[in-house]
């Protein structure tokens, strides 16, 4: 769903006429954005299943400290690695500030920064981490791909944003399901007409896919299936800012189809192969019926 088509089935469900005094298309957007992130986001992080992985990697510099990626959600990293220059991957242990003295080998976080024990000298120094989603904007804010030339790494969109000229910053977001981010702050190179020149482009880029500014998108970079508890969501906000008499309903409706959205997303393979995680799902919905 674009922001677009979002928007038009909140107004629809809460019978919001296309046009009122009340509720511009940017309110609602302010609405969906602030959903995202206070409902939907924490309710896929419960899921432990790694919707939103993402990577940077560091060259390691002794005495160097390596900021958290701003689009890393709470801050927070999901795992830190070394790799080595034979291309061996090293775990790294978390050092607190009483550790300092002992010279052991892991890392520290200093503020929003990782700062390594002295032992680092070279390598890589890779963060994983979950990345929120881009905020949403309206499709007229971004570039829908009409036709790729991978040999000139150009991409060519049905209409170009005045805001997307040479040195921007940009993301490539997947059209259709599950709406994954396929790469990440590309520089436009170039800028003819409505044909925009990239160092490289991603692998796996389609017609249709989205061409965007840095950190914002016009779908929801979530599986479908999340989508209409995403419209939920924000229609329980909006009756509730208009103290309307229906929100308790649809808040139990939300807490409902959320429930089976969950049932179909978690596990994400269905084997055997995964030990049984902590009921922190089943004590969240506890929690909220409670």
């Amino acid at each position: 769903m674009t922001s677009e088509e979002l928007i038009a089935a909140l107004k629809i469900k809460g019978s919001f006429p296309s046009t009122n005094d009340l509720f511009s298309d940017s309110d609602f957007l302010v609405l969906f954005n602030h959903q995202l992130q206070t409902e939907i986001v924490p309710v896929m992080q419960l899921l432990s299943e790694e919707f939103f992985l993402l990577s940077k990697d560091y060259a390691i510099t002794q005495g160097s400290t390596y900021r958290i990626p701003s689009r890393a959600i709470g801050a927070k990293l999901r795992d830190l690695q070394v790799v080595d220059t034979s291309n061996n991957l090293i775990s790294l242990d978390r050092l607190m500030e009483e550790d300092r003295p002992l010279d052991n080998s892991g890392y520290y976080l200093v503020r929003n920064s990782v700062e390594l024990s002295n032992g680092f000298t070279s390598g890589t120094l890779r963060m994983k981490y979950f990345a929120r989603p881009n905020k949403l904007v309206l499709s007229s804010a971004c570039g829908q791909i009409a036709s790729i030339d991978t040999g000139n790494s150009q991409v060519t969109v049905s209409a170009l944003p005045s805001t997307m000229t040479t040195g921007v910053l940009c993301d490539f977001v997947q059209y259709r399901n599950p709406y994954d981010l396929l790469a990440y702050d590309q520089a436009i190179t170039n800028v003819s007409g409505t044909t925009v020149t990239f160092a490289s482009l991603p692998d796996g880029l389609e017609v249709g896919d989205w061409l965007t500014l840095a950190e914002q998108a016009c779908v929801p970079m979530l599986p479908e299936e999340m989508h209409p508890i995403l419209v939920q969501s924000a229609l329980v906000s909006a009756l509730s800012a208009k103290k309307d008499k229906a929100v308790t309903y649809e808040a139990q409706v939300l807490e409902r189809v959320k429930q089976d959205a969950i049932r179909m997303l978690d596990p994400r393979v269905e084997n055997n192969s995964v030990s049984f995680r902590s009921g922190r799902l089943l004590s969240y919905f506890s929690t909220r019926w409670s």
